[in-house]
């Protein structure tokens, strides 16, 4: 299960926002951009956004996209980068940033995405992604924190298709945890301080979150498409995984009853006592009938679980016919996400 993401998903619908800023404004956190609100063919400059490297062009296109209709092309000379920016109002000790990319199969050469300081003709990227193009075919992605260490390679992808990457930045301990496509590629990776003295730059503060296109070949213009850009300035826990039970497990349409029950258990460091029951929904939708849950071990494995009733007739209308998965979603007190599954059967 994509947890990574879910975790981001349950956050942002919490704060579901675009940073309506002036040009020479920081963007607020939490920052979310998916492009929708500009007009084709425009730059975004009403959401925060502002150019470093002018390469060729910028614009808001519907070519491709990785939710909804639009994303922000991003389209560099050869020699000359594109780079797009936004000012971070603030960075505290913790920030994470997510961003999906789409690299042209023809024209994509090399991206960067990741916080940054402007020096001088250049945008110099830290603790970020670098995402080759490769033979056209296959692409590679790497995370380059700190000066020290050698550039983690992240993964490999199809050249033609979106990805996502994230990363998780922790500047109390100057660890990162990063991942590609919700998996969690590497945790513990060094990076660089979010301000520190270079010999060559001077005083270096990382406050602005960039995204480039570069082509270092003779002759040939890159293009890049980012979408479902998420800024935050804390960590997201990561989800816990809960072993659910749907009971009764097969349903019909005609069959009576008036509520179902959910057995919810959760893993070895966690009591379901911590559960808050008002914010589960079943199959995303359904919340908790207002009847007392119960504690005990329905599976008799020897692990408390919670066992909490659903309205039989709001979750049977969320399924179609056949076996199919559900899901339950919610968090515990202290607002760590929750997350698990179970199969059921609606007879036709």
């Amino acid at each position: 299960m994509n947890t990574r993401r879910v975790a981001l998903t349950l956050l942002l619908l919490a704060t579901w926002l675009v940073s309506w800023v002036g040009v020479s404004s920081a963007v607020t956190l939490p920052f979310y951009d998916d492009f929708e609100n500009v007009s084709l063919g425009s730059y975004p400059v009403e959401n925060g956004w502002k150019t470093w490297a002018s390469g060729f062009t910028a614009y808001v296109s519907d070519t491709q996209a990785y939710s909804g209709i639009q994303s922000f092309r991003l389209h560099s000379y050869s020699y000359w980068p594109r780079c797009d920016f936004v000012y971070l109002d603030t960075v505290t000790d913790q920030l994470t940033y997510e961003v999906s990319v789409y690299m042209d199969p023809v024209a994509g050469r090399i991206a960067s995405v990741g916080l940054a300081h402007g020096a001088a003709y250049q945008m110099l990227f830290h603790n970020s992604f670098s995402i080759y193009g490769g033979d056209g075919v296959v692409g590679l992605v790497y995370f380059e924190g700190d000066f020290d260490s050698p550039r983690l390679l992240v993964g490999e992808f199809p050249i033609g298709e979106w990805i996502t990457i994230g990363a998780e930045l922790d500047f109390a301990t100057q660890t990162a945890s990063v991942w590609l496509n919700g998996e969690v590629a590497a945790t513990g990776v060094p990076i660089q301080p979010q301000e520190f003295d270079d010999p060559v730059w001077g005083h270096v503060v990382l406050n602005r979150f960039a995204v480039a296109e570069s082509s270092w070949i003779g002759g040939r213009t890159g293009v890049i498409y980012v979408d479902d850009v998420v800024i935050l300035d804390s960590i997201v826990q990561s989800a816990v995984e809960a072993d659910v039970d749907i009971s009764p497990a097969k349903f019909n349409l005609k069959g009576r009853g008036r509520y179902l029950n959910c057995h919810i258990e959760l893993p070895e460091g966690y009591s379901v006592l911590d559960i808050d029951v008002a914010s589960l929904l079943l199959n995303g939708v359904v919340a908790p009938a207002p009847m007392p849950v119960s504690i005990g071990d329905y599976d008799y494995d020897g692990v408390p679980d919670m066992t909490v009733k659903f309205d039989r007739q709001a979750f049977l209308s969320t399924l179609s016919p056949g076996e199919q998965e559900v899901s339950v979603d919610g968090c515990l007190i202290d607002t760590t996400p929750l997350v698990g599954i179970d199969f059921v059967y609606l007879k036709p």
